[in-house]
């Protein structure tokens, strides 16, 4: 599944789902993220747990960390998504709870949204189900806004091929 109406999708909205799909991040590629709703109140990507993310050999499920590593990456979308432009961010507290095992293999849903924004400090929540739509994981955070990390718009300001 893919974004509906991308021809109605602010720049912000297209530049950092080209970032997030677009394969030039390893880990969002291993991951096969593929956003499927970007919006100020919410973002939702899907994702694939890599065999890399094994818990113990021959188990067949993933590590936990898997969902904190998922959550995160889609609670900075959900940041970008809440102010509207590309701006460097940094993860300052995140907690997960972890409800149930997925296998590695499986395919996820997750959805976060950026519910507050005070000063410089963004809060999120979100959460991980798999495709019967069965809680996997859920979780809160907290992102320091123009954090002084990776400058987003180098992105921008690429030419597209």
């Amino acid at each position: 599944m893919s974004l509906k109406n991308t021809d109605d999708r602010p720049p912000w909205a297209e530049m950092m789902t080209s970032f997030f799909s677009g394969g030039g991040h390893k880990l969002f590629t291993a991951l096969q993220m593929e956003p499927n709703k970007v919006a100020k109140d919410e973002v939702s990507v899907f994702a694939t747990i890599p065999g890399f993310f094994s818990f113990r050999t021959g188990d067949g499920s993933a590590h936990p960390g898997a969902y904190t590593i998922i959550l995160d990456t889609v609670f900075g979308f959900s940041v970008f998504a809440r102010i509207q432009q590309p701006k460097a961010i940094a993860t300052i507290n995140l907690k997960t709870d972890y409800l149930r095992s997925i296998e590695i293999g499986a395919k996820v849903i997750c959805s976060a949204e950026c519910h507050a924004i005070n000063g410089n400090i963004a809060r999120t929540r979100g959460e991980i189900f798999d495709y019967d739509g069965r809680p996997l994981a859920s979780a809160t955070g907290a992102f320091m806004i123009a954090s002084g990390g990776p400058d987003f718009t180098s992105i921008e300001e690429t030419p597209s091929i």
